[in-house]
């Protein structure tokens, strides 16, 4: 019996040849339909729900550990993957670059009123437009202090904002100011100009962008969501910005996408939605065989994957 690898995704030439050079002795699969061939696979690079039916019925009782391309892991069997004992490790970390930007760069849309010039291009309007404002001496919550927080940060900092973070421990945070408790957020979110989100999607994140902490927040804040959508209520968020709690939203992560065409989000004249791209990353073939590398060497070494592995009692 030989030894199996199963490549769900796409990856560079040179990067295939890398691991089929560390791992000699097996063999690549690059399709699922041999049911007798994935009873054999050990590793996967890459997910589908066709996989998840497989190992749901019983047809991969040798895999031991799964590397998805995702930062997010909300759609993929956590339960399977916890009771079978096998290891899942995400694509955390080689989103943080290109969301970090994101946020920088819808901030600065609003703030320096491009967002409005774009429109007024297409009527061939001039407008000069003096009710503009900048991010130097603001206060950005960054609520999620990992590899995107951290980063974002650094940016914001640049700016000559002040970063205040919130984590689940409240430990300090080198590329921030200050850190709290996330059931300490109370006590920070109404010094806030600007409202991150960088929640995942847990049990214990859902909606927790509420009625009531939309309520904490300092009238004319900015809120940007680049977590997860089912850690935002938008019957709460639509509220806020009626109430001119929320003076602008910029939306990138929603909880069922594609959003509905009848969603109310979408003719909201403060709200910019963009269709989950936040994270698209120039070289992302190269940003995730870094990962898929060290975790590759590390699974062939010790027989378990090192980076990016899911804590499935927190789910991420």
């Amino acid at each position: 019996m030989t030894k199996k690898w199963l490549l769900a995704t796409s990856l560079k030439e040179k990067h295939l040849e890398q691991l089929q050079n560390m791992y000699a002795d097996y063999e690549m699969l690059c399709t699922q339909e041999n049911a007798e061939a994935l009873a054999e696979v050990e590793w996967v690079v890459g997910w589908n729900k066709g996989l998840t039916e497989q190992l749901e019925a019983g047809r991969l009782p040798a895999l031991k550990w799964v590397q998805v391309i995702s930062a997010g892991i909300n759609n993929y069997p956590l339960q399977s993957f916890k009771e079978k004992g096998i290891y899942l490790t995400n694509g955390s970390g080689m989103h943080s670059e290109a969301i970090a930007e994101y946020v920088i760069g819808v901030l600065l849309t609003h703030m320096r009123g491009l967002r409005t010039a774009i429109l007024n291009q297409q009527k061939q309007k001039w407008e000069q437009m003096t009710d503009l404002h900048e991010l130097k001496g603001k206060t950005m919550l960054i609520v999620g202090s990992g590899h995107i927080g951290k980063r974002l940060a650094q940016l914001a900092k640049a700016f000559g904002m002040t970063v205040i973070g919130v984590n689940r421990s409240g430990n300090a945070v080198a590329e921030m100011d200050r850190t709290v408790k996330m059931e300490d957020i109370q006590t920070v979110i109404g010094s806030a100009d600007v409202v991150v989100d960088i929640l995942p999607q847990t049990d214990l994140t859902e909606h927790v962008f509420d009625a009531v902490l939309f309520g904490d927040m300092k009238k004319g804040v900015l809120f940007v969501n680049v977590g997860r959508g089912a850690t935002v209520d938008n019957a709460s968020l639509l509220g806020a910005l009626a109430e001119g709690t929320v003076a602008f939203a910029a939306l990138d992560v929603f909880e069922a996408e594609p959003l509905a065409e009848d969603s109310p989000l979408w003719g909201h004249p403060n709200i910019l939605i963009t269709p989950h791209f936040s994270g698209v990353v120039e070289h992302f073939k190269d940003s995730l065989f870094e990962i898929v590398q060290e975790n590759a060497e590390s699974f062939r070494l010790q027989g378990k994957p090192l980076r990016n592995v899911i804590d499935f009692e927190k789910n991420y």
